[in-house]
């Protein structure tokens, strides 16, 4: 063999250990970019997870404040209702004992 073709060969072999080492290098990195997207994948469904448990809650306590409200304003129709009832009823019991108090007085008057 030449010296021209005993330095080819150890270019090709150079070559072929600049491109194993390359090789090596890419596999490292995309081991590592696959490790930390892991990770912000893990953070990012932790932070999803907080933020949905932050929300319910929110919504929780929302819902109970409208609805103590609502109970509220039902609470307070029901006692006017009620109110209301009690003044027609003392009024109607007034009434029908005038009538009664009438219709003895007209029946000792015959």
């Amino acid at each position: 063999m030449s010296k021209d073709t005993l330095n080819i060969y150890e270019v090709l072999e150079l070559l072929n250990k600049k491109i194993n080492s390359n090789t090596s290098l890419i596999e490292k990195t995309n081991s590592d970019t696959l490790d930390s997207i892991s990770e912000v994948k893990s953070y990012l469904l932790e932070k999803l997870k907080s933020d949905i448990e932050d929300t319910q809650k929110s919504i929780k306590k929302r819902m109970d404040k409208f609805e103590r409200a609502s109970n509220k304003t039902l609470d307070e129709k029901q006692r006017k209702l009620i109110s209301n009832e009690f003044t027609n009823l003392q009024s109607n019991i007034s009434k029908d004992m005038e009538d009664l108090v009438e219709r003895i007085m007209n029946s000792r008057i015959l």
